[in-house]
């Protein structure tokens, strides 16, 4: 899954990576960003790999004010946050448009998709409302997630990178960032980070992870 698919770039690579028998679920609210998708991935004849819907993951069903600054990868939900100057892009110019919400367990169930693998999350600072509507993914489907989190996007909605780490965490997965090709687990947000990798405790994956920091050694 892709959460903000945005230009494209990472669903791209997920459908190559997921081969002819292999779906990806594309979520963009932004509807002419939704069509160029389509239209793209058509084009380099990974349609059938991937399914587009033009929403944003949310807690609840309904509707939600998405503001698009000129610079158009970083639309985002303005937030509840009253000093605009805490978020990024603030003082562009914009445009606002209505966009329908959806929780991402009511979508999954409306696609008939009972297994996930990776999700990737990119929301320009609701990653919140995106996992407080996804409990049974987390819970039940357990998929590896890829999370942008940084304080200055979480402002937006008076929250912390640390916030959305701690949403993450409690339903048992690990955090951790990519270091020189390997993946070193982490106690908490830091600042020179805005990328982190939550792994279920149950689940062995391929990617290697760092036995020491101070050392060279990897572990597969």
């Amino acid at each position: 899954m892709d959460i903000g698919a945005a230009g494209g770039a990472h669903l791209l690579a997920m459908a190559r990576g997921v081969g002819p028998d292999g779906l990806v679920l594309g979520i963009e609210p932004r509807p002419g960003s939704a069509r160029l998708l389509r239209g793209g991935l058509r084009a380099v004849g990974l349609g059938r790999r991937v399914r587009i819907r033009q929403v944003a993951n949310a807690d609840d069903a309904g509707e939600v004010t998405l503001r698009i600054p000129i610079v158009p990868t970083r639309a985002h939900v303005p937030g509840t946050a009253t000093d605009p100057a805490t978020a990024a892009f603030a003082r562009l110019p914009h445009r606002r448009i209505v966009v329908p919400t959806t929780p991402l367990d009511t979508l999954l169930a409306d696609e008939g998709i009972d297994h996930v693998d990776v999700v990737k999350c990119d929301v320009e600072g609701a990653e919140l409302l995106a996992l407080a509507g996804a409990q049974h993914v987390l819970q039940e489907l357990r998929p590896v997630w890829i999370i942008e989190a940084d304080d200055l996007h979480q402002r937006r909605f008076d929250a912390t990178a640390q916030d959305v780490l701690d949403a993450v965490t409690r339903h048992g997965y690990g955090v951790h960032r990519f270091r020189r090709g390997a993946l070193e687990p982490v106690d908490q947000a830091t600042d020179d980070e805005d990328d982190y990798v939550f792994i279920p405790d149950e689940r062995e994956i391929a990617v290697p992870r760092r036995l020491d920091p101070s050392s060279d050694g990897i572990a597969a």
